[in-house]
């Protein structure tokens, strides 16, 4: 299957997840005379986790699977989650099917019996290209996307960069949705999540952290139009479009 929706009812059959009986078609999970029915997306990603058994999923990669273009809350994964473990009983804190990986995503603990995979399994995505690289301060090379208007953009120097993901990563690796190509920076340094009404900048435990207008920020910090992001000696304006001061009523 290829990234995007999760269609939990086209060619994958009923399979077994230890004593539970997984049907996607039905969204149903079933343990002797016990039946939990499970919302759609829920059914979507216990599949996505179920064909990478054994291996982490990240968050992201879970948001691109099942919600595809979607902004979502990072909050409405974690609910997704909480409501398989619910069904099946599982403990978060003594997890038997489901493990957290903090600040990664999810793995899939048991085996899987009776799952009808693809007949020629392929080999793992590769990582998808930044969307920017910075060096100097400066944009050095951009992915070629669609003319906008984009709602949420990174200005940098005289650069703008759509914001065109669910979430976007920024950091030093080349897996990083925006790379930033200095030694201050760490590997995976913080990352945008866009909500419904909101949105937020984490920093992931970087080891010279991250500044917003000048101050630096503990966990979540909600970003607004105009607000300055200092990751190192790297400094860029988040900017929201519907949030342009410059607008009057008469054009809303």
């Amino acid at each position: 299957m290829t990234i995007g929706t999760v269609d939990p009812a086209s060619d994958i059959e009923t399979f077994a997840l230890e004593e539970w009986t997984v049907d996607p078609h039905r969204h149903l999970v079933s343990n002797g005379e016990i039946s939990v029915h499970l919302e759609p997306k829920a059914v979507s990603v216990l599949v996505c986790l179920v064909e990478n058994a054994g291996r982490v999923v990240s968050r992201r990669t879970i948001i691109d699977r099942v919600w595809a273009t979607e902004f979502i809350a990072d909050s409405t994964l974690t609910s997704t989650v909480a409501d398989i473990r619910r069904a099946l009983g599982d403990d978060p804190r003594s997890p038997r099917f489901i493990e957290t990986i903090p600040k990664n995503g999810y793995r899939l603990i048991p085996e899987v019996s009776g799952f009808n995979a693809p007949a020629s399994p392929t080999a793992p995505a590769a990582p998808r290209p930044p969307m920017a690289i910075i060096a100097g301060g400066r944009v050095q090379a951009a992915e070629a996307v669609a003319a906008g208007p984009y709602e949420h953009v990174l200005c940098i120097a005289d650069r703008e960069i759509p914001l065109s993901r669910t979430s976007v990563t920024l950091g030093r690796t080349n897996d990083a949705d925006v790379q930033i190509l200095e030694p201050d920076v760490s590997r995976s340094h913080a990352q945008i999540e866009f909500g419904i009404d909101t949105v937020r900048i984490e920093d992931l435990g970087s080891k010279n952290g991250t500044r917003v207008n000048d101050q630096g920020i503990v966990g979540r910090h909600e970003l607004r139009s105009g607000d300055v992001i200092a990751i190192g000696v790297t400094t860029m304006t988040y900017c929201h479009r519907s949030d342009d001061p410059t607008r009057t009523k008469d054009e809303d």
